[in-house]
C-alpha cells in the first residue's frame, strides 16, 4: 500500500496492527459498548461498498448530520474510502440551513442520526434533486415511514456485503487509489462576517495537523479521548478524528449531550477538548455551587482556592515551589480538588485543550488553581493547526509554540500569516475568495497577533475587530468579553465602541440558570427571562462584576455603560455562529437603535426584536431596556 496519506489507509493500518484493540466506546441504555478496530474496518468496508452500489463516484459528497457516535465516523471514512468527500452538518440547524449546505456542496447522499434529522431531509427533499438516499442509523420512530429515499444503516451494510461478494477487491483498490491531496471533507467556516464558506480540506492537511497534535501532547493508543466537539467542525477533525486514526487514540462518546458529565466520570478520559464556552460554563457552575454550599464547605474551598492559585502561579513560572508549598498543595488536592475533578470526570485528564475563540486569562487561572492545566490550541479551517501549548510551556496569555507542521510570520499590519502542509485547498465553488485568503502560499488568517520573546504566538483579536476609540485608545473586544464571561452571572457579552465613540459600552446576556438561582435566594420574584433581565437588583449584580473587570483596566478602556438584553444571543437568529462565535457586525446593525441610545445618553429604550422560532414562525418581542452605568453613585 502507498504511504499512509489518507484516513482510510490509516484505518486499515490500525486494523492490521491490532484488530481486537478497542477503537471506540459508546454508551447506550446505560451500558458502555466497545467497538474494536475490526468493527470499524468492517463497518467502513461494507458501508463504502454500499455507497459504490448507490453510484457514488470520486469527488461526490456525502452529507452527515447527527451526534458524535461511531456511525458518524464510519460514514465519513466510508465515503473517503471510495473517493468521496464528507460534508458535516450541525445537528441544531433548521431545514432551510440543511438545504443550503446540502445543495451548495452538491451532495448526493445523506447520512442522518435519527428521526429528528431524517424529518429535516424529508421536509426539503423536493428542493434536493440530487439526493439519492437518506441512510439513518437510529430507527426509533421511523418504523412506519414509507419513503423510497430511506435506507436503514443495517440495510445499507447488508447492501455492501452483497456488493462485496461480486466485487471482492473493490474496497482495497479504492483505498489504495486514494491520495493525500484528495479532498477529505468540506468544513464550513464559522461565518462571523457573513455566509459561511465551504473550505476544502485534504487528507494531507488533516493528517499533518493530527500528527503535530499527537507530537505536542505525546498521545498513544493507550489514551482515551472524549469526543464532544461537533464532528461537523474542523477542530474535531484535526484533534479528534486525526488523532484517532494516526495515533490509535480511543474515541469515547456520551449517551446523550445531557449525560456528558456522568459519562466522563465513568470513562475518566486522558484527553478532553472543549470550546471556551464549555469551560466557562463549567467554571460558572462551580462558582455558583460554592456560593450555595454550607458555611464550613465554603470556608474550606476558599482556603484551598488560595493554595490553588499559588499552585497556578508556580506552574506558570515553571517552579516546583518550596517543600511546605508542595504539602499545602497536596492537602488542598486531597480535601477539595481531587473530589471536584472526579465529579467533573477530569480525574485522569492530563491533556485538556480549548480553542476556536479567545478565552479569558481568569478562566485559565481558575482551572489551573483546580489542578487542570488547560492548553490553548489555535487553528482554523483555512490554516489548520497553527500553534498550541506544550505541557511544559503553558503561559495563559499566549497560544503556545508554532506547531511542528506550520510556518508563521506576522505582516506589517500585525496579521498572522500561516504556511505549511496543513493548510486548506481553497473554498469550494469560490476560487475568488480563496485567492484573497492565500498569497504566495501564505494563508491570511484575519487574526492580529505577534510572536513574543519566548517564541510563543500571542493572539490579540480579529484584525477587523481591533478597534480605536475617538481619543485614539486601542482595544481588543474579545479580551474584554472574555474577562466579563468569567462572572457566574454573565453568559455572553458584546463590546461596543469604535472611532466615533468616546467610551466602551457592553451588551450583557445573563446566565439565566445562575441568575435565577441568585434571585430565588434573594427573594426576588420574576416570571420570564425578559422580566428577570430588567430587574434593578440584577443590574446591580452585573454592575459589581463589571466593576471587578474594570479594576484591572486602564481608565480609557473601562466599561462606562451597559445594558442587560432581554433575550439570549441565538444561532438560529444568526446572532451567533454554530460554534457560538459572535457575528459582531450583524449584531451591531441588528441592535442599532439600542447602540445609538447608549451613546446618545438616553436612560433606556423600548425595542422590538424579531424572533424566529425553530418551526419557522416569527413574532415581535417588545421590551423596555434600561441603560445602566457600572459606577457607584457618589454620596
Amino acid at each position: 500500500m502507498n504511504d499512509m496519506n489518507t484516513f482510510p489507509k490509516l484505518l486499515l493500518r490500525q486494523f492490521e496492527q491490532g484488530p481486537e484493540r478497542v477503537a471506540m466506546r459508546k454508551k447506550d441504555f446505560g451500558i458502555w459498548k466497545e467497538y474494536t478496530w475490526r468493527d470499524s474496518y468492517e463497518n467502513v468496508r461494507y458501508l463504502s461498498l454500499c455507497f459504490l452500489s448507490l453510484g457514488l463516484k470520486q469527488g461526490d459528497k456525502v452529507a452527515i448530520i447527527g451526534e458524535n457516535e461511531p456511525q458518524w465516523f464510519w460514514a465519513e471514512f466510508a465515503a473517503q474510502a471510495v473517493g468521496g468527500i464528507m460534508v458535516g452538518i450541525y445537528t441544531d440547524m433548521v431545514p432551510a440551513q440543511v438545504q443550503f449546505m446540502f445543495s451548495y456542496s452538491n451532495a448526493c447522499i445523506a447520512v442522518a442520526n435519527d428521526q429528528e434529522q431524517v424529518d429535516k431531509f424529508l421536509e426539503i427533499k423536493g428542493s434536493l434533486p440530487a439526493l439519492k438516499k437518506i441512510i439513518y442509523w437510529e430507527g426509533r420512530g421511523l418504523r412506519h415511514y414509507d419513503d423510497p429515499l430511506l435506507l436503514s444503516y443495517n440495510d445499507a451494510v447488508a447492501l455492501g456485503r452483497a456488493y462485496d461478494k461480486n466485487h471482492p477487491d473493490a474496497f482495497e483498490k479504492c483505498v489504495q487509489a486514494g491520495s493525500g491531496e484528495d479532498i477529505a471533507a468540506l468544513y464550513y467556516t464559522s461565518g462571523t462576517s457573513g455566509t459561511p464558506k465551504a473550505g476544502m480540506v485534504s487528507h494531507r492537511a488533516l493528517i499533518s495537523s493530527g500528527k503535530a497534535f499527537l507530537d505536542y501532547n505525546h498521545l498513544t493508543s493507550e489514551d482515551n479521548l472524549f469526543s464532544y466537539l461537533p464532528a461537523a467542525w474542523i477542530g474535531e477533525g484535526m484533534f479528534g478524528t486525526a488523532a484517532h486514526l494516526v495515533g490509535g487514540v480511543t474515541l469515547n462518546f456520551a449517551e446523550e449531550p445531557e449525560t456528558v458529565q456522568q459519562d466522563m466520570r465513568e470513562i475518566g478520559p486522558q484527553v478532553v477538548s472543549y470550546g471556551p464556552r464549555q469551560w466557562e460554563d463549567m467554571a460558572r457552575g462551580i462558582q455558583v455551587r460554592i456560593r450555595e454550599a454550607g458555611l464550613l464547605n465554603r470556608f474550606l474551598y476558599r482556603q484551598c482556592e488560595k493554595i490553588g492559585y499559588m499552585r497556578g502561579a508556580l506552574a506558570e513560572k515553571g517552579a516546583r515551589g518550596k517543600w511546605w508549598q508542595r504539602i499545602l498543595i497536596l492537602c488542598a488536592d486531597l480535601l477539595v480538588f481531587f473530589p471536584l475533578r472526579e465529579n467533573l470526570g477530569l480525574r485522569r485528564c492530563r491533556i485538556a485543550t480549548t480553542g476556536s475563540s479567545a478565552m479569558s486569562v481568569d478562566t485559565f487561572r481558575f482551572w489551573s488553581a483546580l489542578g487542570l492545566r488547560l492548553k490553548q490550541v489555535y487553528g482554523s479551517t483555512e490554516a489548520g493547526f497553527v500553534a498550541g501549548h506544550r505541557s511544559e510551556e503553558i503561559f495563559f496569555e499566549t497560544l503556545g509554540n508554532v506547531s511542528t507542521c506550520a510556518e508563521v510570520k506576522i505582516s506589517a499590519e500585525q496579521e498572522i500569516l500561516v504556511k505549511g502542509p496543513q493548510i486548506f485547498s481553497g473554498y469550494y465553488r469560490d476560487p475568488a475568495k480563496a485567492a484573497e485568503a492565500v498569497n504566495n502560499g501564505w494563508v491570511k488568517t484575519g487574526d492580529a497577533g505577534f510572536i513574543d520573546k519566548k517564541g510563543h504566538l500571542v493572539f490579540l483579536d480579529r484584525l477587523k475587530d481591533l478597534n480605536t476609540l475617538s481619543n485614539g485608545t486601542r482595544y481588543a473586544p474579545q479580551y474584554i468579553e472574555g474577562r466579563l464571561r468569567f462572572s457566574p452571572y454573565i453568559k455572553d457579552a458584546l463590546v461596543l465602541g469604535g472611532e466615533k465613540r468616546a467610551f466602551i459600552a457592553v451588551i450583557v446576556i445573563i446566565d439565566f440558570a445562575n441568575t435565577g438561582k441568585w434571585a430565588e435566594e434573594n427573594h426576588l420574584t420574576y416570571t420570564t427571562y425578559a422580566d428577570l433581565s430588567q430587574k434593578e437588583a440584577v443590574a446591580e449584580l452585573i454592575s459589581r462584576d463589571i466593576r471587578r473587570v474594570n479594576d484591572g483596566f486602564q481608565e480609557a478602556i473601562k466599561v462606562k455603560k451597559f445594558v442587560v438584553l432581554h433575550k439570549e444571543f441565538d444561532p438560529d437568529e444568526e446572532e451567533l455562529t454554530r460554534t457560538r462565535k459572535i457575528r459582531r457586525s450583524f449584531m451591531e446593525e441588528r441592535y442599532r437603535e439600542l447602540v445609538d441610545a447608549i451613546y446618545e445618553g438616553k436612560s433606556g429604550l423600548q425595542i422590538e426584536t424579531p424572533v424566529k422560532y425553530r418551526d419557522g414562525r416569527q413574532t415581535l418581542m417588545k421590551t423596555y431596556i434600561k441603560i445602566c452605568t457600572p459606577f457607584r453613585e457618589q454620596p
